[in-house]
């Protein structure tokens, strides 16, 4: 590839792939705990240096916003709304509370908390606490 930015790129992307596929399958591979920690950092490292140019891969790629199914990195820039209906349309919210809040969420909330601070709230939702 004759274009630097671009070649900088795909190379990132590439190390990115090789890395993650290495440490997927580290069981097949006899590295030392060393070696193990440094496949891991070399992944952030890659993650870093490919950050910058996520979207532009990920356009490159032309997957559809539905292909890609996230509300992250939407082409038409709504992103709050989509995490919104996103959430509403999960199966986990639509039975309210969702199964396992009494067993698991609610013996740790601050009910007290809550309802104290409930008028700082920006949901209008008035939920029982």
């Amino acid at each position: 590839c004759e274009d630097g930015p671009v070649k900088k790129a795909l190379s990132a992307l590439c190390r990115l792939y090789g890395l993650v596929n290495i440490s997927e399958d580290m069981g097949s591979f006899e590295f030392s705990a060393e070696q193990k920690r440094g496949v891991r950092a070399a992944i952030r490292q890659a993650l870093l240096e490919i950050r910058p140019d996520c979207i532009a891969l990920t356009d490159a790629f032309e997957f559809s916003d539905n292909t890609l199914n996230s509300a992250i990195g939407r082409y038409d820039g709504r992103v709050y709304e989509a995490l919104y209906e996103s959430a509403k349309a999960s199966p986990l919210n639509r039975q309210d509370p969702f199964p396992g809040y009494e067993q698991h969420l609610r013996p740790i909330l601050d009910l007290e908390f809550l309802r104290e601070n409930k008028s700082k709230q920006r949901s209008g939702h008035n939920a029982k606490l």
